[in-house]
């Protein structure tokens, strides 16, 4: 097999630094239209393989026409292409690209414009790249960047979870959890909710603990992820055709605290516990529609099954809201 210098100078790097050689596919890009090359990043975008990791090297040179003496002469286009990449790297704007005239590129003698174009659409608004550098020894441009995806998040990883139990009816490996979990929720016992919501905003589901009960935050997330798609008693189980019209957010307790009096309530900021005898009722805090605490008090109240209020015990908690992003993997 023959490679190319785009090829040959990464993986050298490499090899220097690990030893061995990844596992690879090599794809020229020359042949594709700068539109066909954006289209190409747009799809590797989409692919995912949970319990998987995988990247993307975009190599190639820029302009070979940046200084007078260099080997392939002399265009005052080819510092101007170099900059219109770097521009569109730190701004994360292919389109910048797309619209650069046939001209510019012919005369900026470049072989990495399509390679650029590949990364850009991969990267996204998903992972910004970072521009780390640009030089252009013997008149031949070389810009270095990186974007690294933000996949390892609590709504990823329930998604991961969920969508592995209602599809395939299993739940994640430890190993599996060990690679897709946030690094800190490995370490941490805490409790949490998950809720889920239709694109329409309606609650399709909502399971959590008010303490932690499981062996890691992680675990936490995993096991009541799949008990809010399947387990909530006011839903009908999760169907594999709704899980692309869900969107999951991942709420992270501190500690309760008791609290003596009303007042030291605020329904934009803490979550409320209502407790009596052994029944016990818990609403989340900055909810839709909940402005007051009498209302908090009264709600968790009736999810208890709690009838008056004389005797309650009322615990306020805060957390940590995890949204799920339109553009999480």
């Amino acid at each position: 097999m023959f490679l190319d210098h785009a090829s040959l100078v990464p993986l050298y790097f490499f090899h220097k630094a690990w030893g061995v050689f990844p596992t690879l596919i090599v794809a020229n890009p020359m042949g594709l239209s700068q539109k066909e090359a954006l289209k190409t990043g747009a799809i590797l975008q989409k692919f995912k393989r949970p319990g998987e990791s995988w990247g993307l090297i975009a190599s190639g040179d820029l302009s070979h026409r940046v200084t007078r003496d260099a080997p392939a002469g002399y265009s005052p286009l080819g510092s101007f292409f170099d900059e219109q990449v770097v521009h569109a790297i730190k701004m994360s704007v292919p389109k910048i690209l797309l619209d650069l005239p046939s001209r510019t590129i012919y005369e900026a003698g470049e072989c990495g414009l399509r390679s650029a174009l590949v990364f850009l659409a991969l990267s996204g608004e998903k992972a910004k790249p970072k521009l780390l550098s640009y030089e252009a020894p013997f008149g031949v441009g070389y810009a270095t960047a990186i974007a690294v995806f933000p996949w390892k998040t609590y709504p990823s990883l329930a998604r991961h979870a969920i969508e592995t139990y209602v599809r395939e009816g299993e739940r994640l490996s430890p190993q599996d959890v060990e690679e897709l979990a946030p690094q800190e929720s490995l370490q941490s016992k805490k409790a949490c909710f998950v809720s889920l919501k239709t694109l329409k905003g309606e609650l399709r589901g909502c399971i959590g603990t008010i303490t932690p009960v499981r062996a890691s935050l992680a675990w936490e997330v995993v096991e009541n992820a799949i008990a809010a798609a399947t387990e909530d008693p006011r839903f009908l189980p999760v169907r594999p055709e709704e899980l692309p019209n869900l969107t999951v957010s991942i709420d992270i307790l501190s500690e309760p605290e008791v609290i003596r009096n009303v007042e030291e309530l605020d329904p934009k900021q803490y979550g409320v516990i209502v407790s009596k005898g052994n029944r016990r009722g818990v609403l989340l805090p900055d909810l839709e529609g909940i402005t007051l605490a009498s209302q908090q008090i009264q709600i968790a109240a009736q999810k208890a099954g709690i009838t008056t209020l004389d005797g309650i015990s009322i615990s306020r908690f805060t957390v940590h809201r995890y949204p799920e992003r339109e553009d999480t993997p």
